[in-house]
Formats: structure tokens, sequence, C-alpha cells
């Protein structure tokens, strides 16, 4: 929905998507997906919990801190697997284009070897500027989000550190992160599916992305909320629930 140049409803792309590649298409792009949740996210999660228990922040309950550190750890992330997106986002988009046209990769390490190949080594890391941005907002309003909201119903509601806090929270977390982060979201898919010379600069990409109007810059919002919650639910319930069983740090010590 984010790239496409005829306006579709989230109904129309999905019956597109079946008839195309039938249900296997929503799972195009999964091996990259996959390692790049291995390596991004693990290492995001890893600098942000590590970075909010350093001394001078230690006894902070300010949201901006909170906001710094996940900010940093979103960009290392995202630098880590700008490779891993790219080539994500291009297995993904591929069935939109015209036979002739697609680039047809076979694997993730077949698309690995061939972009470089093909089009340089840099075109891996195209779209790099609004990968950063975005992870630095989209992390900023998950991680330090949550762990705002979750300390807010904990003391202003009484809630208990328990599944049901940690779900309440999660969702929230999940509708902010979303419609917070995905201007740049679509602007990161825009230049990562791209050929070379499409968008000379972001600005390019930005007016491109404005071409459904205002409301372009929130193409897919309601797929990527739907995908968001579920995942991001999941995510810190399993999360909180490693921190409760092995390795107990109390809430009121965040």
């Amino acid at each position: 929905m984010q790239t496409q140049t005829k306006k579709k409803s989230m109904l129309k792309t999905t019956v597109k998507i079946i008839r195309l590649r039938g249900f296997l298409g929503f799972y195009d792009g999964f091996t990259a997906a996959a390692l790049r949740q291995l390596t991004c996210t693990s290492l995001r999660f890893s600098l942000y919990e590590n970075g909010k228990h350093l001394e001078i922040l230690q006894n902070s309950n300010s949201i901006l801190d909170k906001v710094y550190v996940a900010s940093f750890a979103g960009i290392v992330g995202a630098l880590v697997g700008l490779p891993m997106d790219v080539i994500n986002v291009r297995m993904q988009n591929d069935m939109k284009y015209a036979e002739n046209l697609r680039r047809n990769y076979k694997s993730f390490m077949d698309a690995l070897i061939r972009i470089p190949k093909e089009e340089g080594w840099m075109t891996l890391y195209s779209g790099g500027i609004a990968a950063v941005l975005k992870a630095a907002i989209g992390n900023s309003a998950q991680l330090a989000v949550y762990d705002q909201v979750k300390s807010e119903l904990h003391h202003r509601f009484m809630l208990e550190d328990d599944v049901h806090l940690h779900f309440k929270s999660s969702l929230i977390t999940s509708i902010i992160e979303s419609i917070i982060s995905q201007p740049f979201d679509v602007l990161k898919t825009l230049m990562m599916n791209a050929p070379p010379t499409q968008f000379p600069t972001v600005f390019h990409a930005i007016k491109y992305m404005m071409r459904f109007g205002y409301l372009g810059l929130y193409r897919g919002l309601v797929p990527t909320i739907a995908r968001k919650a579920p995942a991001t639910i999941s995510l810190f319930i399993i999360y909180e629930q490693l921190r409760l069983n092995l390795g107990y740090i109390p809430l009121d010590s965040k």
C-alpha cells in the first residue's frame, strides 16, 4: 500500500496479493525480516535496557531520558539491520511489477549477492536516512513510551505488575508508535524499493510520498496497526515474563 501508484484499499490490496502469489505472498521477504528481528531488534532492546540502568539515569523517571536512550539504541539497530530491511522491502514489493521488471530474488542470500553486483553495495543502504529517523523515533515510541505508559498505569491506577498491566501498556504503545512512526516508515519503504535514480534526494521521495495528498504520510496505517498491535503485545508480554521469572527487576526501580 505504501508504494502503490494507484490508490487501492486494504481489502483490494489483500485480494491482489492472493491472486498474484496466493497466501504465501504474505510471507515474501520472511527470511530477511526474521534475520532483521534477530539482529536489529535484539540489539536495540539490549542497548536500551542497559542504557536506562546507567548510574546517571538510574533514579530518573523522565520520559526525555528514556527517549534519548531509546533513540540511540534505535539508530544503532537500524544501521546494523539496513541491508536486511532493504532486501525485505524489495522482496515484498516484487510481485506488483510486470514479470519482465521483477527482480526475482530467489532467497535472502541471492538478494544479498545480486544487489551489490548489479547496483553497487551502497544500494544495501538506500533509504538509510529515512530508516535511521524511523528507527530513532519508532524505538522511542515503542520502548520509552511503553516504559512510561506502564509506569503511569501502575502508579495512577494501582495496577499490579502482571500480564494485565503488560497487555494494556503494550496495546496503547502499539497505537502510539504506529501513528508517530508511520510517515517515516512510508518514506523508508519508498526509498528502499526505488531504482537507483528515482529519488536523487530525500526531498524527492517526500514529494512523491505526498502523491495522494497529506494522507500519503499515513498510507498503510491500518495494516500497520493490525500488524504492530499483536506483535508488540506478544513482544512485551514475553519480555516481561522473562524479566519476572529469570531476573526480577521491581517496577518501582525503573
